[in-house]
């Protein structure tokens, strides 16, 4: 009677999830043929099983959790076996939805200024002239930033506004703005003095 050699082991695959570099994350579901087979734990991690022969390629799709953008593709992975033992790693992107946005404005010669985004004042310059504040949109996406001078008629040019775009990563944005204020003209009146009547040439 011949006995069946036995199967081989199976292959352990894993996986490292990441948002920004650095950033593990928790909770992305790791799924073959539809079907979940792991999920990342807090450190981003996650390790599957897989059957197959030894250089056979096999996929894997990744879904990011909420507010993260998942692999647009399958993951495909080559089964081997590593000399240390060890399981090869993939490392899969998920970055954010949405990128946070500091816009920083200095403003010279603009005292006391709203500062205008999505036709709201979300914040007003200081005495220097500068302000700040913070805000999240989506990566690629567009705004502008106005800085309203209808309450002073000095200044000029009146009301700029710039335009930012959101790159890939958190940004700082600078919104640099030089105000030229106009002087009031002096009119100088001559005075005539009277004329002294009486009096000798």
């Amino acid at each position: 009677m011949t006995l069946d050699p036995p199967a081989p082991p199976p292959f352990n695959v894993a996986f490292a999830v990441e948002g920004d570099p650095g950033n593990p994350i928790t909770g992305a579901i790791v799924s073959r043929n539809d079907k979940a087979v792991a999920t990342t734990g807090p450190d981003g991690r996650a390790t599957l099983t897989l059957e197959g022969a030894d250089g056979e390629t096999v996929d894997a799709t990744v879904k990011c959790p909420e507010g993260f953008t998942s692999p647009t593709k399958p993951i495909s992975m080559r089964l081997a076996r590593m000399r240390d033992g060890r399981a090869p790693e993939f490392r899969v992107s998920c970055p954010p939805n949405q990128r946070k946005v500091v816009v920083a404005v200095k403003a010279e010669n603009g005292p006391n200024l709203p500062v205008i985004y999505l036709g709201k004042v979300i914040t007003r310059t200081d005495a220097s002239g500068a302000a700040h504040f913070a805000l999240e949109a989506p990566p690629g996406g567009q705004f502008q930033v106005t800085l309203d001078t209808s309450g002073d008629a000095k200044i000029k040019p009146a009301s700029p506004s710039k335009p930012f775009t959101v790159g890939q990563h958190d940004d700082i944005f600078v919104f640099d703005q030089k105000f030229e204020v106009e002087k009031k003209k002096v009119v100088h009146h001559k005075v005539k003095l009277p004329t002294c009547l009486g009096c000798k040439a």
